[in-house]
């Protein structure tokens, strides 16, 4: 065997293991964490931790853990959880909540089902498209859904176990198959964008900031870096805290003083009245504020300004009659555009590593790699991944290269969103529609695409049509910059992803089951799923041949995103980037652009005249802001929970 060189002892040497206390927590968190998510997003239809980028429910845990250590500090100093093991629950956790969150597992538990319980005999839906439906893959018998959509029932018959059994298994392999190809992937892009490019990352700055001063390994504290020490960040937790305490009470009782953190507007008069959809609001969440202060300036600008310059588009559409002729001004097509102008960017800028990883694995050099698997087997793993997925939708009856078209772009995707974290921390990603299923109907048209493969790809609803706001890609690139920057053994960080991807989507499917037997599915929120198949529906009443004017918005995307970019390397100083423009179009950044902008024209004022010295300084104040909504917030959540209210709270 070759001895290792002493610098690859030294690189595996200086890797902390992770520690078998923390993996059992986050398993043991997981299922508790993923019936919270379930309550809040869909049994309320309230709070929905998983529409942002910064997932509020796992903040609140890590901050309680953090108390737990100030409390275990006093008693005995070597219990106190080290940074490594907070960091790694808060991985598990992030990466458990994206499978259990709105728009994934709360869409396909239902997606199996909706097709067969709402087909009559007047939508045709049994003659349409029952027979391309795997059953497999799906729950037929109306008779054991009765419960599941009715209520005043139990999972816990054999019949109704029997029933969702092998569709959840199968699923449950498809998530992971899917989890650990996003994995691979990570793995190739994480060198170049962390070590040569230097992206920021600004969505894991306060996880890593509230565990700064705990010992990696130990249970030493520093006091001089202690979070909670600050006075500025206690008084952005009271500020914050106040405000949405008195705001979810007024809901809770409106005899309590009224606190107007946000107001919507509903306009009668055209042409305003073409901003209702997807509304126009103006908030003061102090969450948002927070996040909104962490991201780049060019961002945040480009972030609140594209936001109303979409709006403007609207009004425009509707003056001259556009957008109930042509639908302008399409901004799906248009976002589908930007972000393939973002992902041929991406690639173009990394040309250079991408090469060097091959030639590479080419010319079987090995070299240091400090990754948590070997470029090759990353490779392997990718490659395989793919695979796997194709061979699932062939058996599901998908043509082999629909199915391949179908996820090279939701893995196009699905890099573009990773690298929009990476590198500028959005406070959400909300890329409604703008999926490769409406990319390739618009593309080849209905006719083409055939009854067969458009009832297959509408299975995959619950991938590609909302999930964009919590995407498990970027969270596991979070992930491995958290444990470069804390030393954490990369590979480590690998099982647990794969662990936290079992269970959390394995215990988010069993609660969905278990919540919607006692209280019914049509009793909460079903209309997600069931407008997979009303879709499909439309689709097989009205075949439809290539679209070119959606085509021709998506282009017309894609050249404003390169055409952005090229400025942006021409011009240092050039304020707008494409990222504000794909991410603020639609529903979620009507409760996020007001707040964006309040914390852009703050973040502005201070390094214009204060310089960046002045800037760092108040940095803890904003952090302050985001943990004391975060607590306040999750507190509420919970009592609700116990005792049984729910409080339509940070209504983002």
């Amino acid at each position: 065997m070759r001895n290792k060189t002493p610098i690859q002892a030294l690189v595996r040497n200086n890797k902390l293991p992770i520690t078998a206390r923390s993996v059992i927590i986050g398993f043991i968190l997981i299922p508790f964490n993923s019936y919270w998510i379930l309550h809040l997003s869909y049994v309320w239809d309230s709070n929905r931790p998983t529409s942002l980028s910064l997932l509020f429910n796992v903040l609140f845990t890590l901050i309680v853990l953090i108390a737990v250590n100030e409390l275990l500090y006093c008693l005995n100093p070597k219990l106190v959880f080290s940074q490594t093991e907070l960091i790694t629950i808060y991985v598990m956790l992030c990466q458990a909540s994206v499978f259990a969150g709105r728009d994934m597992v709360q869409v396909l538990i239902p997606l199996m089902s909706n097709g067969f319980w709402y087909a009559t005999s007047e939508n045709e839906w049994s003659q349409l498209f029952h027979r391309h439906l795997p059953p497999w893959l799906v729950v037929e018998d109306r008779e054991l859904l009765r419960g599941f959509y009715q209520g005043q029932s139990t999972l816990y018959l054999i019949s109704h176990i029997f029933a969702w059994i092998k569709p959840v298994l199968i699923w449950l392999g498809f998530c992971l198959i899917l989890g650990i190809t996003m994995f691979c992937l990570n793995v190739l892009l994480r060198k170049q964008w962390q070590e040569y490019e230097k992206l920021t990352y600004p969505i894991i700055q306060l996880p890593y900031e509230i565990t700064l001063s705990y010992g990696a390994n130990t249970g030493y504290v520093n006091d001089s870096r202690r979070f909670f020490f600050s006075r500025l960040v206690w008084l952005g937790v009271v500020i914050s805290g106040v405000l949405n305490l008195l705001y979810s009470l007024n809901q809770i009782d409106p005899s309590f003083p009224s606190i107007p953190l946000y107001r919507s507007f509903h306009l009668v008069e055209r042409p305003w009245s073409a901003m209702n959809n997807p509304g126009f609001r103006i908030s003061f969440f102090p969450f948002a504020i927070g996040v909104g202060f962490l991201i780049p300036l060019d961002l945040g600008f480009s972030c609140w300004f594209f936001h109303l310059f979409w709006h403007f588009e609207r009004i425009v559409g509707d003056v001259f009659g556009w957008r109930s002729a042509i639908g302008f001004p399409r901004e799906m097509a248009q976002i589908r555009g930007t972000w393939i102008g973002i992902f041929v960017f991406t690639m173009w800028m990394g040309r250079h590593h991408f090469k060097t990883v091959f030639s590479r694995i080419l010319t079987s050099q090995t070299g240091v790699q400090e990754e948590a698997l070997s470029y090759h087997t990353a490779i392997i793993g990718a490659v395989t991944g793919l695979f796997l997925i194709i061979l699932f939708c062939y058996q599901a009856g998908m043509l082999v290269w629909i199915a391949l078209l179908f996820f090279i772009i939701y893995f196009a995707m699905s890099i573009t969103i990773t690298r929009i974290r990476a590198e500028l921390g959005p406070p959400a990603h909300d890329f409604y529609n703008a999926g490769p299923d409406l990319f390739l109907i618009e593309t080849f048209g209905t006719r083409r695409i055939n009854a067969q493969n458009l009832s297959v790809m509408s299975l995959f609803f619950w991938l590609n049509h909302l999930s964009y706001r919590a995407h498990p890609m970027p969270h596991q690139l979070e992930a491995l910059k958290l444990s470069h920057q804390t030393r954490i053994n990369q590979f480590h960080i690998f099982l647990v992803i794969i662990l936290a991807i079992v269970i959390g989507a394995f215990s988010a499917m069993w609660g969905h089951l278990h919540i919607s037997y006692e209280i019914g599915l049509e009793q909460a929120r079903s209309w997600y799923a069931r407008s997979a198949f009303t879709r499909l529906a439309g689709w097989l009443y009205n075949p439809s041949e290539t679209q070119a004017s959606g085509l021709i918005f998506t282009l017309g995307g894609f050249v404003v995103s390169i055409a952005l970019l090229v400025l942006r390397l021409r011009f240092v100083q050039w304020p707008l980037h494409p990222v504000g423009y794909v991410v603020s179009s639609w529903w979620t950044f009507t409760g996020l652009w007001f707040p964006i902008l309040i914390s852009w024209t703050i973040k502005r004022l201070l390094l214009s005249y204060g310089g960046v010295r002045n800037y760092r300084r108040v940095v803890p104040f904003f952090l302050g802001l985001i943990v004391g909504d975060v607590v306040v917030a999750s507190t509420i959540s919970i009592l609700g929970l116990i005792f049984n209210f729910s409080v339509r709270y940070l209504s983002w």
